[in-house]
């Protein structure tokens, strides 16, 4: 395949919207990877080796609640809310919907959260960097992006 031939693909309208949004989606995808290598040696040095652990884990056993509350809506709501684009009334019934259940889903995962780490000695001990933590899972989860990736305006969340 040459170059010719590449630019071709992109050449009409829908192409083009697929082009646009692969690139941003790139864009997206990269600064998610290279801003840790950037940010990772500047945490490590700033906390210690110690607390730099502590905080690893608690952001990690905090990313198994995201599985929980996602409940796999990064595809399905996706799927829908591409399917009735055209529809401002379903799409707001989606939307709706989505999010009255992750709230409901948050709040389970934090009670669960809570459990763990006060009935745990070993937990019970930095709880609060746990509670923090669990601040991933609230922006991961009030974060649009499954809608944004069905109306395929990537642009607006790069």
């Amino acid at each position: 395949m040459n170059l010719n031939s590449v630019r071709h693909l992109f050449e009409n309208k829908s192409s083009k919207k697929v082009g646009k949004n692969f690139f941003f989606l790139l864009l997206l995808q990269g600064a998610n990877f290279l801003l840790p290598l950037i940010i990772l040696p500047f945490l490590v040095r700033t906390l210690g080796a110690e607390r730099f652990g502590l905080v690893m884990f608690a952001q990690s056993f905090v990313l198994f609640f995201n599985v929980f509350v996602d409940f796999g809506f990064s595809l399905s709501a996706t799927r829908e809310v591409s399917t009735k684009r055209n529809s401002p009334q379903e799409l707001n019934e989606i939307f709706s919907s989505v999010y009255i259940i992750k709230i409901g889903l948050i709040t389970v995962a934090f009670f669960i959260l809570a459990a763990v780490v006060f009935l745990i000695p070993r937990f019970n001990a930095d709880w609060n960097i746990y509670f923090l933590s669990f601040g991933i899972i609230i922006g991961q989860a009030l974060f649009p992006l499954w809608y944004f990736q069905g109306i395929e305006k990537m642009s607006m969340i790069t």
